[in-house]
């Protein structure tokens, strides 16, 4: 086996190992009842199993074309950063569902970097359908993140009510409203500096600056 196939495979059975331990706590969540009063957030765990379950078997077809194994056991930077998530439910019922949520995110996030790093080494090697798997995975995850970002004030403010919190519900729609002007402006930025920017120098302290 060359080195470069021997490569490829490392980071397809990373990724899988990943996968497997991140579907940990959704599949928990699920199982919890205390979700069961948070429709929105149950509908967002439900496709989050479903993904993750066919995120896995794709990835196991691909490695078994490719002739490799899964990883046995998972790499120690993996798995500690994967078992994290694995027992990250909050056993406290104060603010346990957004907390949940909040960690899914985190763990989604490092999904979508890592299928970049596979997509990376797929386009290096000329592994078409590695390309097209690992992009396919990240918009699945990325659409989720929205998803989540977009839901967690009401599931926030949920949660504070049932702690018996005297919390405003006109505070969803106005922290949905924030949240989305925050990444609006963001990609705005980003945009402007990649087509339009202009790099200058500081006349006063001679720092490299870009001006929009």
């Amino acid at each position: 086996m060359s080195d470069t196939q021997h490569s490829y495979q490392t980071y397809i059975s990373d990724m899988l190992a990943l996968e497997q331990h991140v579907r940990a706590p959704f599949e928990a969540q699920l199982a919890d009842g205390d979700f069961e009063q948070y429709a929105t957030a149950q509908a967002l765990l439900r496709r989050l199993s479903d993904l993750s379950n066919t995120h896995i078997d794709a990835l196991k077809a691909l490695l078994d074309r490719e002739g490799g194994h899964q990883a046995s056991p998972v790499k120690d930077a993996v798995s500690a950063t994967a078992g994290f998530f694995a027992g990250a439910i909050d056993k406290i019922r104060k603010t346990k569902i957004a907390k949940s949520l909040r960690d899914d995110y985190t763990a989604l996030s490092l999904c979508c970097v890592s299928y970049g790093m596979l997509l990376s080494t797929a386009n290096a090697y000329g592994k078409a359908d590695g390309v097209q798997l690992a992009q396919q995975h990240m918009r699945d995850y990325a659409q989720v993140l929205m998803e989540i970002s977009d839901a967690m004030p009401e599931i926030v403010i949920s949660d504070l009510e049932e702690t018996g919190l005297d919390a405003s519900r006109a505070a969803i729609e106005e922290s949905r409203t924030q949240i989305e002007q925050v990444w609006r402006s963001s990609a705005a930025a980003e945009k402007g500096s990649s087509t339009t920017g202009e790099i200058a120098t500081g006349t006063t302290t001679g720092q490299t600056i870009r001006s929009v």
